[in-house]
C-alpha cells in the first residue's frame, strides 16, 4: 500500500462525510420523527441495533446477491431496489444517530436542531477518518448499528421506552 493509496482512500471518506452530511440535514427536515426515533433505539440499544444490522446485511446479500445472478430482468431490479432499501434504512439509522451524538455532545434534550445533526456527523466522520481502527472498526459498526435502527425507526412507529418515559413526564 502506497501513500497515494492512502491519501485516495482519506480523500473517498472526506467526499462520502460531505456527502452524508448533507443527506443527513435533508432526511432530519423531511423526517423528523423517524429521525428521533432511529436515534433513539441507536443510543438505548446499540448492541440490539447492530445485531439487528447484522441479520439484515446479511439476509439481503444472499437475497439481493442471488437474484442479482437470474437472467431475468425483472428480478435485477428488484435486487437494485432492496439494495437501495438497505442502504437508505442504513442513511436514516445514520442521522438519527449523527442526531443523538449532537444532542449528546452540546447536553440538550430538545428535538433535534440542524446544528446538532452537523455535530454529530463531523463527529462520526471524524472516527470514520481514523486509519484502521476507523476504517475496520468504527466504519463497520456503526454502519450495522444505524441499518438496524433505520429499519427499527422505519418498520415500528412506537417510540422507544426512553423517548415515551420522557414525553409522559413533560406532559
Amino acid at each position: 500500500m502506497t501513500l497515494a493509496d492512502v491519501l485516495a482512500v482519506i480523500s473517498g471518506l472526506a467526499l462520502a462525510g460531505a456527502g452524508f452530511a448533507c443527506l443527513a440535514v435533508i432526511l432530519s427536515l423531511l423526517m423528523p420523527g423517524a429521525l428521533e426515533r432511529a436515534g433513539a433505539r441507536a443510543g438505548e440499544r446499540p448492541v440490539l441495533s447492530a445485531g439487528l444490522g447484522l441479520l439484515i446485511f446479511f439476509a439481503s446479500t444472499v437475497l439481493w446477491g442471488s437474484l442479482l445472478k437470474v437472467p431475468f430482468p425483472p428480478a435485477r431490479i428488484l435486487a437494485v431496489a432492496g439494495i437501495l432499501a438497505v442502504f437508505c434504512f442504513a442513511a436514516l439509522g445514520g442521522a438519527g444517530l449523527a442526531s443523538r451524538l449532537g444532542r449528546s455532545y452540546t447536553g440538550t434534550r430538545s428535538a433535534a436542531a440542524l446544528d446538532d445533526v452537523l455535530r454529530g456527523v463531523f463527529l462520526l466522520e471524524g472516527a470514520a477518518l481514523l486509519p484502521i481502527v476507523g476504517w475496520f472498526v468504527v466504519l463497520p459498526v456503526s454502519f450495522l448499528v444505524c441499518l438496524g435502527a433505520g429499519f427499527q425507526a422505519s418498520v415500528s412507529r412506537r417510540a422507544p421506552r426512553a423517548a415515551a418515559a420522557a414525553a409522559a413526564r413533560e406532559a
